[in-house]
Order: C-alpha cells, then structure tokens, then sequence
C-alpha cells in the first residue's frame, strides 16, 4: 500500500470504517477542509494493480486501484499546558504549538490488520518532520472512546490526567 494525499480521485464513498461519523466526514468534510487549508487527509491506497486484484482474489470484490484502505487527518492546534498530565506540563510554556490527529479510521473489513499501526506511524513521521519547519511540540489526540484510547497507549501516547480520551506524545 501507499500513502498519499486526499484527492478527488480517491474513492471516498466506497469507504466504510463501521463509524458513521467517520465515513460522513470523509465523504463529506475532508476535501472541503483540505482546500481550506484546515487539515490534511492522507489516504492508504493499493499500491497498484497487483495489489488491487490480490484484494480482489482475497474476497475483497469492490476493491479498486483509487479504494481508501485507510485515512488519517492532520492539523495545526494549540493546547493549554494544564490539559497535559503535570510531568509532561512542566516541561511547556501555557500554550503549546501541536499537530492534532483529528481522525484516524481503517476500513471495516481490513481492520485488525496493523493498518492503523502503520497509518498512526505514517502520521507521526509527517507530524515530525512538518515541526522541523514549523514549531509542534508533540501530537495531540482526542480519542472516540475507551478503545481508541487504548490503541493510542499501546504506541506510545499519553492519556491528559483530567479527560483520559485526550492523548499526547511529544515530539522531542
């Protein structure tokens, strides 16, 4: 697979991640924003038509060389250095520059997989290697629920010691 930017081209209506608020914002709210310069999407996409028709041989019927696989999004934000757990807190000024993982989500069928492993370490790397330009401290998560919250620990994230659901990971 490949992991490219949201366009146009990929199909956003085909993709179905088991969240309806997930599917309608990428369906509906992901370009808009992206053109407005709000966030970025990044899409996971077959790698090319090998890849497509080995999805396809593997009972995945609909699978087309532009199917999303996957998504995340990206943006810039700010935190207050009280919503971080103290130990992390100490180490900031009031306010800290971050990049918000606004929304992560794997297709349905292809969850379980280590995709959203892969797309979470995709957004790290693009998170880290933006903040070598423009100032972000860490990368700020506000997980759906309790499960979110726990993929997110699993790779390193921290839970904010007041709303457990938002999670941190500096940086540097």
């Amino acid at each position: 697979m490949r992991v490219l930017a949201l366009t146009g081209s990929h199909d956003r209506n085909g993709f179905d991640c088991g969240v309806e608020a997930l599917n309608l914002w990428l369906r509906q709210t992901a370009l808009q924003h992206q053109a407005k310069g709000i966030s970025r999407t990044f899409v996971a996409v077959p790698q090319d038509a090998r890849e497509t028709e080995a999805y396809r041989v593997a009972g995945y019927t609909d699978m087309v060389a532009t199917s999303i696989l996957g998504y995340y999004a990206l943006a810039s934000a700010f935190i207050l250095a009280d919503e971080l757990p103290p130990e992390l807190a100490k180490r900031y000024p009031r306010q800290i520059p971050v990049t918000r993982l606004g929304r992560l989500a794997v297709r349905d069928a292809l969850q379980g997989q280590g995709l959203g492993r892969l797309l979470l370490a995709d957004a790290v790397t693009r998170s880290r290697n933006a903040a070598l330009s423009v100032g972000s401290a860490g990368i700020f998560v506000d997980a759906k629920n309790g499960a979110a919250a726990r993929f997110y620990i699993e790779y390193g994230l921290t839970p904010c010691t007041e709303e457990p659901l938002k999670l941190y990971l500096p940086l540097w």
